[in-house]
């Protein structure tokens, strides 16, 4: 099979290797498209270390092509044929968050070892609990989102966002779009800040109310005249600039709640006092990842078109161009590239 291997920062090459063989409890996947998602472009960079060389990918669909022997005993919606997306960070099921619900957060996820990633193979072995069945009725390439809309889902949840809430959603790049998308399907009124003119006009586009460039307008002014002088009820920063986090503090109502779902590469203290946290009751939170029921409800919300990402699509890209797709997803003109297995 082909595979984009990265080999070390700034090194990936398209290398033929075996294809993968599976266990009794194991799904083989023919792999038809994956994003190209801040994580394979931090580990390009090498901003984000791992152990190489390595198969980077993990927002994945394809179509089942083998089963193992238990997997058709457990699983009767698995067969050779089925569509389906794919989870490809895989949790050990075994250590203290995987047993208490919080398997996002799982010790072992990204240990030496592991089956990790891979979306950049032609065909990926993964466990049949990775693995979720889709309808006809969703394309391929829109399956291949479930990853990242359950990211977005795990977000809102960790802010406890409730129907007719006002939320802000700092950063309109592909993330802040899936937090729209989905703070919709939860009833919000959304707020989008973003200082580039051709996002704020797709942020419009896709539901939000009202769209601001904190470059050019007072945001928290704004906010706060919106919101008969409170502040928004919840707050999500997606942006990794400075600015953004320093937007969420002066936007929040008292008693709001902030998610920092970005991360940063340097530290970066939080703008605000004790005192000032103290005196307003907000609450500050980040998220990290999504667990196997924030997956399953991705999977299930764009299946019902709750959330149609397709809009998201930037460009599809073959093998042969996948670094310049790496390259092309780093900039601020595309929304999500995808690496088209079979282009």
């Amino acid at each position: 099979m082909k595979a984009g291997v990265l080999s070390a920062p700034e090194r990936i090459e398209i290398q033929e290797m075996e294809k993968p063989k599976i266990g009794s409890r194991d799904v083989l996947v023919r792999l038809k498209y994956c994003g190209i998602c801040t994580l394979e472009q931090r580990m390009y960079t090498g901003q984000m270390k791992f152990s190489y060389p390595v198969i980077p990918g993990h927002e994945a669909s394809g179509i089942v092509e083998e089963i193992g022997e238990q997997v058709g005993l457990l699983r009767g919606d698995l067969k050779p044929g089925t569509r389906v997306a794919l989870d490809l960070v895989s949790r050990c099921g075994e250590c203290y968050y995987c047993c208490t619900g919080a398997s996002n957060l799982c010790v072992n996820r990204f240990k030496d070892g592991n089956r990790v990633l891979g979306g950049f193979g032609e065909y990926r072995a993964v466990s049949s609990k990775q693995v979720f069945p889709i309808s006809d009725a969703l394309p391929l390439e829109a399956a291949a989102f479930a990853e990242p809309v359950a990211c977005c889902i795990r977000s809102l949840k960790k802010i406890g966002l409730s129907l007719a809430e006002d939320l802000l959603i700092v950063g309109a790049g592909p993330m802040g779009m899936m937090h729209l998308m989905v703070g919709s399907c939860m009833g919000a009124r959304i707020f989008v800040s973003d200082p580039d003119a051709e996002r704020l006009k797709t942020a419009s586009r896709l539901g939000a109310y009202l769209t601001i460039d904190p470059a050019r307008e007072d945001l928290p002014a704004i906010v706060r005249e919106q919101t008969e002088g409170r502040g928004v009820d919840a707050c999500v920063v997606t942006s990794p600039a400075a600015a953004a986090l320093q937007t969420a503090f002066e936007a929040a109502a008292a008693g709001g709640r902030i998610n920092i779902y970005t991360s940063y590469n340097e530290k970066l203290p939080l703008p605000t006092d004790a005192n000032s946290i103290h005196r307003s009751e907000i609450l500050v939170t980040g998220s990290e990842g999504r667990t196997e029921e924030d997956f399953l409800q991705a999977v299930r919300l764009l299946e019902f078109g709750k959330v149609d990402v397709r809009s998201l699509i930037s460009r599809k890209i073959p093998f042969s161009d996948l670094e310049a797709g790496i390259k092309a997803a780093m900039t601020t003109s595309t929304y999500r590239v995808l690496l088209d297995h079979e282009a």
